[in-house]
């Protein structure tokens, strides 16, 4: 039990990132295939989900998804310098939605630790820019203050929205990917 401990006792950059995005992105995937079941069963429109928000000025399920699987693809793109995948988003569909959780998924799941860590080590400072304004920011800031914070934003807006349109999810549908030791 003490080694155990001791071994999780320093958090690299890797574990407090590239998990949280698996296990966020199986939550999301799981929340729209439950979504599409549902819609299946009654008379929801599958058409009309992905356009679906909370509010008339607030950006709809597609919006959220995409920012969400984005958030993990730029984290590597910014902390490694180099440019990976580009995305388009253009998904139209919630079957398409699902296959882009999925897609990001792969992707994140061939993440090399050393090469996180490895990155997070040479201390560089990542030219985050939002709008008219630049934020000069370590890794490590990054990856708490804005990438994950984000990343939850838009997770917990996508099972906002679905949830709001009578999507029959709660509290664990959200919760269980994050709760699985396997992700």
């Amino acid at each position: 039990m003490a080694e155990e401990t001791k071994q999780h006792a320093c958090l690299s950059l890797y574990d407090i990132s590239i998990p949280t995005f698996l296990r966020g992105l199986h939550t999301l995937k799981h929340i729209l295939v439950t979504a599409t079941k549902h819609a299946q069963v009654t008379d929801i429109s599958l058409k009309e989900m992905p356009s679906w928000s909370l509010t008339e000025d607030m950006k709809p399920l597609t919006f959220q998804v995409q920012v969400a699987s984005n958030t993990g693809k730029k984290f590597i793109d910014r902390l490694t310098g180099t440019e990976g995948p580009v995305f388009k988003d253009d998904e139209t569909t919630i079957e398409q939605l699902i296959e882009r959780c999925q897609h990001t998924i792969d992707m994140l799941n061939k993440v090399d630790r050393n090469t996180i860590d490895e990155a997070h080590a040479k201390n560089n400072t990542i030219n985050l820019q939002l709008k008219d304004k630049v934020f000069n920011m370590t890794p490590q800031h990054y990856v708490t203050k804005f990438a994950v914070p984000n990343f939850f934003f838009h997770i917990n807006t996508a099972y906002s929205i679905l949830r709001m349109k009578g999507v029959p999810i709660g509290k664990m549908d959200y919760l269980g990917g994050f709760l699985t030791l396997d992700a």
